[in-house]
């Protein structure tokens, strides 16, 4: 009673419904689960750091500057010229060698060559590719969950197919213990089969054990506990989209062909001319007007405003060095992606060989169980009349419990293929 209780358990295990773990919410639980995955928003505010810093660039930028100094000499007028101002009683008593300033300046860009538009895009571009790496990290978990949930409900098949090879086992050793006791049937023949029947419990410890290990694998890796009486629902048929490569890996190339061009535009930047405005405040000794301060002396307040044109030619030097190297390294991408998409390609038409290859296995499934359990039917009536030993029964008995078995690990195969192929393409 308790067999025939674990394989109406164990077959709700194979139907999808309430109150099961189905292998969506698995990769959803693993992605939420990678420790990796806080990194996402680490990068958004980094990115939008740099972006923030790029466009202050065009604030006014405010100075203060302090200055003590003390020369040899300073500019003065001629001795017949200081004479004369002396004589209509000017007194000229020339600047001091030590000179004081303390002055705030302001600058302010009107056009940077197209720098920080340049240093903006770099930092997104960079902010994208570092995601993309992530995805490409978090890609890899698809794979080994799939591999996990399909060998739990392999194996959950394996054990509901033991129950049912048990279940018949059973029956037949009261067919056999009943011919014992109506003297047509000797207690080897009931050896036999509890011999088949001990041999069919250890395996079921094996499979039990061995979907304790998988679901064990699975809690860790999706954050959840996942006990021996978890339900697992058989995945749905995935669509697979012919032809569409979707894979992240090709994604983060090309983002790291967004990262070289952004590079560009930034060496392209670095040689164009800058256009600003300036203002200069300052209080010292000497200010702006040198005749007064000659004659007078003293402290002043001064200021000086305008706009700026600056050319540095000396980019033109690296320039074209440097754009060189980003070609070559744009080129070193080309190569990996047509490599990736050879090797992806090929994996692609190993998978959809493995599918064709069960699809015909399968074909075949159902008409052999019928005949087996056809066999093992006739044998079972030709062993309560006596016809045939209770070797051959079993040998018959085991044929139709193995062919039960290949069936429901066809099934399950094949459904992986599809979902082997559907993440090779990432469709």
């Amino acid at each position: 009673m308790n067999r025939l209780v674990n394989i109406i358990i164990l077959s709700i295990c194979a139907l999808r419904g309430y109150g099961q773990l189905t292998l969506e919410q698995c990769q959803t639980l693993a992605r939420e689960n990678y420790p990796a995955i806080r990194q996402f928003g680490l990068i958004e505010e980094s990115t939008d750091y740099s972006i923030a810093n790029a466009s202050k660039s065009y604030l006014p930028q405010f100075s203060l500057l302090a200055q003590a100094t003390y020369q040899n000499d300073v500019a003065s007028f001629p001795e017949q010229m200081t004479t004369m101002y002396e004589l209509i009683g000017i007194q000229m008593k020339g600047l001091n060698k030590d000179q004081y300033r303390l002055a705030l300046e302001v600058n302010q860009t009107i056009w940077d060559g197209g720098a920080s538009k340049a240093q903006k895009d770099i930092a997104k571009a960079d902010g994208d590719f570092s995601k993309q790496s992530l995805e490409v990290e978090l890609y890899t978990l698809r794979e080994r969950i799939n591999n996990l949930y399909f060998g739990i409900l392999t194996l959950s098949e394996q054990l509901i197919q033991n129950a049912l090879f048990q279940e018949l086992l059973e029956s037949n050793l009261k067919t056999a213990t009943a011919h014992i006791n109506n003297g047509t049937a000797m207690q080897s023949d009931v050896n036999a089969i509890k011999v088949e029947l001990l041999s069919a419990g250890q395996q079921h410890i094996q499979i039990e054990s061995a979907r304790d290990a998988y679901c064990n694998m699975l809690s860790v890796m999706i954050g959840k506990p996942v006990g021996s009486s978890e339900k697992f629902a058989k995945p749905l048929l995935q669509s697979i989209t012919e032809g569409i490569n979707n894979r992240p890996e090709l994604q983060l190339l090309a983002m790291q062909s967004a990262q070289f061009e952004a590079q560009k535009r930034s060496i392209n930047s670095s040689v164009m001319p800058r256009i600003g405005l300036f203002a200069q405040g300052f209080y010292g000794n000497p200010g702006l007007n040198l005749f007064k301060d000659m004659t007078e002396n003293k402290w002043t307040w001064n200021y000086i405003a305008g706009i700026q044109f600056r050319w540095n030619f000396g980019n033109y030097y690296t320039r074209k060095g440097n754009l060189q190297k980003l070609t070559i390294a744009q080129q070193k991408i080309d190569s990996q992606r047509e490599t990736f998409i050879f090797n992806t390609n090929l994996a692609t038409i190993q998978q959809q060989n493995a599918i064709e290859k069960m699809n015909k296995i399968m074909a075949d499934d159902s008409e052999i169980i019928k005949l087996r359990t056809s066999i093992r039917e006739t044998s079972e009536a030709k062993y309560a009349n006596g016809t045939i030993t209770v070797s051959e029964l079993l040998r018959d008995i085991i044929a139709e419990s193995q062919s039960m078995q290949f069936k429901a690990q066809h099934e399950i195969e094949w459904l992986k293929n599809i979902y082997d192929l559907t993440n090779n393409l990432n469709n």
